[in-house]
């Protein structure tokens, strides 16, 4: 059994924290098997098997986890100051841990969209979503604002711990207020729809940010201080649990929302079932899985289960690369399995698949890491950043050469005219101006070859 921290002396605290709870490795792996089943799943299955209860309840474990951990890091960095929090050392170690994974899995992805011709940049791609799109790359612009949040929620935190728990409610509440009057959707005969694209966006802007999924990190900071289910610290959650438990079931027995609508029009205050209603109803398996799983990792099975937890976010990126794939040819609601047993064996290949890519993943960079270099700095990760530049120049040199030849009539010019490679004094500027393009960009191609295999003879971590 796992003990609150508050049991102990500051000194004790410090030294508990430094060791990994394997409760919260167990809980991330029973939420990313539960991701890997809601990407499985059609919608109408979802409801039908009651997915809020218990299927849906993958994302608030992760926030809750994410908040509890930030508490921990923090308390046990020492900083205090809002300069020491937003410490270089801070940003490049969520770097390593987060961004430069992503950078991978977008480039793979990019090179997806190339292989199908399906690249779609828009002004989406300003939120980071991929090029090619897979279920679940939502997640990644909340977790990257979380970087630049954490540090100011934990230092408000350790001045007034009950106003900033509230303030992280009170930030989806007045989000929620903002999209209220400002995102109706409008019935168009098909379906209700936003008024324009540019409100669209601002909803995807707020609800791609976590600042609409404070209310989960808050509760998970909380309980960062004191997870005793039993302890006056905790005494709300007795309260809290079966109001939220309530809306969980009007949610998913009674179709209840907390919306107003009328023949035209609807408009939302609470938005789905990620919400702070729903929070506490996560938040008590949390802190029953604190009190009651086991502190250390005591077998092989719980091994196992504690390296997928800690595995989880490149299990995360690699299904959004598997399934990018799938339902680049399968929509997730036509993708026409007669029977919810299909829908079984379907996640009995999604799971094994997904776990074995991104425990593999997590494998190669543990191997690629050294005391005094990141797997990032690795030779072979060098040489693949070449690699990946000398594409982009290639890439880029086709973007400019299109400009080029818009700018200087050439594209006009072989849209009524003969090709426009051919030499006269109309086309003669463009074809000039292309050619000293493409020298350029073949030779900056040619400079990040060239440094790709000077970049060390270390093999492979494999």
């Amino acid at each position: 059994m796992l003990k609150p921290s508050l049991e102990h002396s500051p000194e004790e605290d410090i030294s508990s924290e430094r060791r990994n709870y394997f409760a919260i490795d167990a809980l991330k792996a029973f939420a990313i098997a539960l991701v890997v089943l809601d990407h499985s799943l059609t919608w109408d299955l979802k409801h039908a098997i009651g997915g809020p209860l218990w299927e849906r309840i993958s994302i608030p474990f992760f926030l809750i986890v994410m908040g509890f951990n930030m508490g921990l890091s923090f308390r046990r960095s020492g900083g205090t100051t809002l300069r020491e929090l937003y410490s270089w050392s801070y940003f490049k170690k969520k770097f390593i841990r987060y961004v430069a994974p992503f950078i991978v899995l977008y480039a793979a992805l990019w090179l997806l969209g190339l292989y199908f011709n399906s690249i779609y940049f828009s002004e989406y791609s300003l939120l980071l979503l991929p090029p090619f799109s897979g279920p679940g790359d939502w997640f990644i612009p909340v977790l990257f604002t979380s970087i630049l949040v954490f540090p100011l929620v934990y230092k408000g935190y350790t001045i007034r711990p009950k106003l900033t728990v509230s303030l992280c409610f009170i930030s989806e509440l007045l989000l929620g207020v903002f999209l209220f009057f400002n995102a109706p959707q409008v019935w168009n005969g098909v379906a209700y729809t936003y008024t324009s694209s540019t409100v669209a966006f601002m909803v995807s802007a707020i609800r791609l940010n976590i600042l609409f999924y404070l209310p989960a990190v808050g509760l998970g900071l909380w309980f960062s201080s004191d997870f005793d289910i039993k302890s006056k610290h905790n005494l709300f959650m007795w309260i809290a649990f079966p109001l939220s438990l309530a809306y969980t079931f009007a949610y998913q027995f009674l179709d209840y929302r907390v919306l107003v609508a009328d023949a035209t029009t609807i408009r939302r205050l609470i938005w789905g079932d990620y919400t702070f209603l729903m929070y506490p109803y996560v938040a008590l398996f949390f802190l029953l899985a604190m009190k009651y799983l086991p502190a250390d990792v005591t077998g092989r099975v719980s091994r196992h289960i504690a390296m997928i937890g800690k595995a989880s976010y490149h299990i995360l990126l690699f299904q959004i690369f598997y399934f990018s794939i799938w339902y680049h040819f399968f929509d997730i609601q036509s993708i026409g399995f007669p029977t919810p047993l299909h829908h079984l064996a379907f996640y009995s290949l999604n799971l094994p698949v997904c776990l074995a890519g991104g425990l593999g993943w997590y494998h190669l960079e543990r191997r690629a890491t050294t005391e005094t270099r990141s797997w990032w700095d690795h030779p072979w990760m060098m040489r693949g950043r070449y690699f990946g530049l000398a594409g982009l120049s290639l890439f880029m040199m086709t973007v400019v050469v299109e400009i080029a030849s818009f700018f200087t009539g050439l594209t006009n010019w072989a849209e009524n005219n003969i090709p426009y490679f051919v030499l006269n004094e109309d086309t003669g500027p463009g074809v000039m101006l292309n050619i000293s393009i493409i020298i350029i960009f073949l030779g900056l191609c040619m400079y990040f070859i060239y440094k790709a295999f000077e970049s060390g003879e270390e093999p492979i971590p494999v």
